[in-house]
């Protein structure tokens, strides 16, 4: 990295190619024969908002009534990723979902690479090209953002990221520039109120500022330099203020427009302080202690004053995001990167763990240039120094921000790379270092980042790939055609039933409105379905929600049984005994767990339930031998009630020989009970061929008790079910 013969246009380009190749090598498992196939949970709503979009720009989807059935729900995520992503496809006139799929799936790439573009000029403004070029390099390489600028990564963090990472860079340039301050200022005003408009977490990120100001501001009262960071972020956040004024009052802005006036109103009495404090010729020390002791005064006012105009909830959202100790089991990515010791084991001794300590090393090393420097430079290097902290405060947080923090890790790492080189250049009297040496140790530190994206773009196949995908397209080919599934203002004629994770799947791949989905609506009520003992319980549900059909999935009942357990405020362990046989785990069910509705479902085929039917499954069988197919879906029916006519004394039941859609065989029984007249029991399947998976022979009911048993074959059709219809037997 000599000067010599070189060109950093073209070193930006080559990092801008490497960046190409491998968010296109990372996202080739989503370019598929029959279209794109996205590659996790989210991205399928987003998807579903810009074909929306292309169709009807530049109207958003803001209420959808495919979600969270019958009830509908309004959308809370704000436009911007979203009508960036259809407008392009209204530009290269692409109309068709398949069209509209296909440009949607490269706008993530194409915001990732211009996320390169920023980290390089933040760094070559801050430093010099060698440590821009290999920030550059880092953060093409950074793994969990890979995730999210790789093809059909159609989610909002991508442009999140790179909005923050904007943001920044300008407010950089407008406090290293003072000339062209406030123009610098005015572009980073406009980047944040972007951020707001494309997340409405934003305001974790806006946050931020009010710390590096006080942080800022006590430096320069301490030094007594002129004060130009606070008046560089009041100007940025007052403009972004006025950009997103118009949608104040929304859903979606609201959040975001009252922690932008916040955080004006707080930089303005802050700057005041400093001028005030300057002019008398105070202590700098009074201005951290006043801030202090304001901030904790505010904290524990806000509740009793009333709020203070909604700033109580405002300081619980962000607590909540900037620590998500409250999601632990619930949602994963919302979870501490560390909250216990087997998870600290896992994190620290890990590739992540050493890019963790090394780029606190650092930040360690940044401080020391920080010491080195004065001026506007100096003020400009606090800024991304403390942004970059912060990023690594958030992560420890919630792990979700890796996507953000792993790029500050890889900037860091370069810093610190390039500070050990130099100060081994000045050990050697002036020698010129070996080419090879310093290489290697670049390599060296670049190696755990290096693997980190290499492993998570060897496998990143589509979540929904396989039995899932293939289950979601089964249901849309048999089942009812839903209403008002393109313009979702009305509800629908019905729903399905699922765990919330496969929402969006089902929505978008099969078309159907959904109880509960990965906004987490309608998750109590699917809570409470899947762990009910009771199957009246279980009918009850289904029929407040409109549901018709059920999925039960392999992952739901051994995987995600915890988060279930979690949600529904009982004991996993309860559910299911854990047994270590060397090194291998078992997890068996307990008999609490087969009386659930999903254990019935799942694990037994709806087995002495009456209006829960298999109607298919898939290919692939998981666990035991046998094993049970990786999904099944249960079509909910009025079920035929059969009553039979016989004495009190008399135990009676039905049995069925069943085929399933993969001709394996299994028999569904049921028990009747007495009623005060009769002996009913309802039955879910018609002797009739309504599905792939039916009836082998007809219904073998049967009544008696010590002193003999009778049977009888019973014909069951299916408007008989359809309708619940009685059937009265007679022995």
């Amino acid at each position: 990295m000599d000067q010599g013969r070189r060109s950093e246009p073209l070193e930006l380009i080559a990092v801008i190619f490497f960046g190409l190749i491998l968010k296109l090598f990372a996202g080739r498992n989503s370019l598929t024969e029959d279209g794109i196939m996205l590659p996790g949970y989210d991205e399928y709503y987003h998807m579903r908002r810009i074909v929306h979009g292309a169709g009807s720009f530049p109207d958003v989807l803001w209420f959808d009534s495919y979600l969270n059935y019958p009830h509908g729900l309004s959308i809370s995520w704000p436009p911007l990723f979203d009508q960036i992503s259809a407008a392009l496809c209204i530009i290269l006139g692409q109309n068709t979902r398949a069209g509209v799929e296909m440009t949607a799936a490269f706008v993530p790439v194409v915001i990732g690479l211009l996320a390169l573009v920023v980290v390089y000029y933040m760094m070559r403004e801050l430093f010099d090209h060698r440590v821009a070029l290999l920030s550059s390099i880092m953060a093409a390489l950074a793994p969990y953002y890979l995730l999210y600028t790789m093809v059909a990564a159609t989610d909002h963090h991508s442009l999140e990221v790179f909005l923050q990472l904007l943001s920044l860079l300008f407010l950089i340039l407008a406090v290293s520039r003072p000339r062209r301050r406030w123009l610098f200022a005015s572009a980073g005003g406009v980047a944040l109120a972007a951020l707001a408009y494309t997340w409405q977490g934003a305001d974790v990120y806006l946050g931020a500022y009010l710390l590096i100001a006080a942080v800022a501001l006590s430096l320069e009262l301490r030094d007594g330099s002129p004060l130009r960071v606070a008046p560089t972020l009041l100007a940025a956040f007052l403009l972004a203020l006025l950009l997103v004024l118009p949608y104040r009052d929304t859903l979606w802005m609201s959040p975001s427009f009252l922690g932008l006036a916040a955080i004006l109103a707080a930089l303005a009495i802050m700057l005041a302080l400093a001028h005030l404090l300057a002019r008398r010729g105070a202590s700098w020390k009074a201005f951290p202690l006043a801030i202090l002791v304001a901030s904790l005064a505010l904290i524990l006012l806000s509740r009793p004053l009333g709020g203070l105009f909604g700033l109580e909830s405002l300081i619980r959202m962000g607590l909540g995001y900037i620590w998500g100790g409250g999601m632990i089991g619930l949602i994963g990515e919302a979870e501490p990167l560390i909250y216990s010791m087997e998870t600290f084991s896992q994190v620290m001794f890990s590739w992540l763990g050493l890019n963790i300590l090394l780029s606190l090393a650092g930040a360690a090393a940044t401080m020391i240039y920080l010491r080195g420097v004065k001026g506007e430079r100096r003020q400009a290097l606090l800024l991304f120094l403390m942004w970059a902290v912060y990023s690594l405060v958030l992560t420890f947080g919630q792990s979700r921000f890796l996507y953000l923090s792993t790029i500050y890790m890889g900037i860091l790492i370069s810093i610190l790379a390039f500070y050990i080189l130099d100060n081994l250049k000045k050990s050697w009297e002036g020698k010129k270092a070996p080419r090879a040496l310093a290489a290697a140790f670049i390599l060296v530190l670049v190696l755990p980042t290096a693997i980190g994206a290499i492993s998570f773009a060897q496998n990143t196949p589509p979540a929904v790939a396989g039995d899932w995908y293939e289950s979601l397209l089964w249901l849309k080919e048999n089942s009812n055609t839903t209403s008002f599934y393109a313009d979702p203002r009305e509800a629908p004629e019905y729903s399905v039933m699922s765990w919330w994770d496969y929402g969006n799947w089902i929505l978008y791949l099969s078309e159907r409105a959904v109880v509960a989905n990965n906004f987490q609506s309608g998750v109590e009520d699917a809570v409470r379905f899947y762990l009910t003992e009771s199957e009246s319980e279980a009918a009850r549900i289904m029929d407040s929600r409109g549901a018709r059909y059920v999925f039960a999935d392999y992952s739901i009942a051994y995987g995600k049984l915890a988060s279930l357990a979690e949600w529904g405020g009982e004991d996993v362990n309860s559910y299911m005994l854990r047994e270590d046989r060397g090194d291998q785990v078992s997890l068996i069910p307990t008999e609490k767990f087969f009386n659930t509705t999903l254990g019935r479902l799942y694990l037994v085929d709806g087995t002495g339930m009456g209006r829960f039917r298999l109607i298919y499954e898939s290919q692939t069988l998981l666990g035991g031998n046998p094993g049970k197919s990786k999904v099944k879906i249960f079509q909910y029916v009025p079920g035929a009630l059969l009553r039979i006519h016989a004495s009190p004394d008399q135990k009676a039941g039905a049995l069925l020989n069943m085929s399933s859609n993969r001709e394996r065989k299994f028999v569904y029984v049921n028990q009747a009970t007495w009623n005060g007249d009769v002996l009913e029991l309802r039955v879910p399947y018609s002797t009739e061929k309504s599905y792939e998976t039916h009836a082998l022979d007809p219904y073998l009911v049967f009544s008696g008790n010590e002193a003999g048993v009778k049977t009888q074959m019973v014909e069951v059709s299916e408007e008989d079910v359809l309708l619940g219809r009685s059937i009265d037997i007679t022995f």
